[in-house]
């Protein structure tokens, strides 16, 4: 019985994954205004009735939608840090590794990532997870700056914001050359940090 019971969780465990995997491809494809109970389970392979067994309204499956894609998004960043982190490869390789990580981000999740920006900020409550993914970025952002001896935390920020500008623009237009265009525009931006963190060392005080 306690093995049949186990199984049973098993399956409605795999089918609210599916579920919310669903709900991310529809976001994606629709955008929020397109998630219904039956788009998401048509876009999941399951019964209608399996979106209202597990999530008591729309609101409601949109948000462990939401979640569960930021989720994910925290595990690929997580395993960025580690490689950035663990890493004595010249500070090029590094962004090598940023470029990497944005050019095998699935399409449909970067384009969720940014409807759910949208859909988060007019509702607080699920603002933690986004700005969990943000601080993320930068921490990942600010470890790989360090390791060109780049301290300003205001570069992780611009950091972040430019690699976010690249995929909004990725996913809106695709081009083959925007990775490289961003390439560039990273060395361009440590490079301007060394620059100007050497030059305010250097600059008089201010009386």
């Amino acid at each position: 019985m306690a093995g049949a019971n186990r199984a049973v969780r098993e399956r409605g465990r795999v089918r609210r994954q599916l579920l919310l995997d669903g709900a991310v491809k529809v976001i994606s494809e629709q955008g929020i205004g397109g998630v219904t109970h039956r788009s998401v389970a048509a876009a999941a392979g399951v019964p209608a009735s399996s979106a209202t067994y597990f999530f008591d309204s729309l609101d409601h499956l949109i948000a462990e939608a939401v979640r569960s894609a930021m989720d994910q998004e925290l595990e690929r960043l997580n395993g960025l840090n580690e490689i950035v982190s663990a890493s004595d490869a010249p500070a090029d390789r590094i962004v090598d590794q940023f470029i990497e990580h944005l050019r095998t981000a699935p399409d449909q999740h970067t384009v969720a990532q940014f409807e759910m920006y949208l859909f988060a900020s007019r509702r607080p409550e699920l603002q933690r997870q986004v700005a969990e993914i943000i601080d993320a970025t930068k921490a990942v952002a600010a470890g790989a700056l360090r390791l060109r001896g780049i301290t300003d935390s205001s570069a992780a920020v611009a950091l972040v914001a430019l690699i976010d500008g690249f995929a909004l623009h990725r996913v809106a237009v695709p081009s083959p050359e925007q990775l490289s265009s961003l390439h560039r525009a990273l060395r361009a931006l440590a490079i301007g940090y060394v620059a100007l963190e050497s030059a305010e060392v250097g600059a008089p005080k201010q009386v």
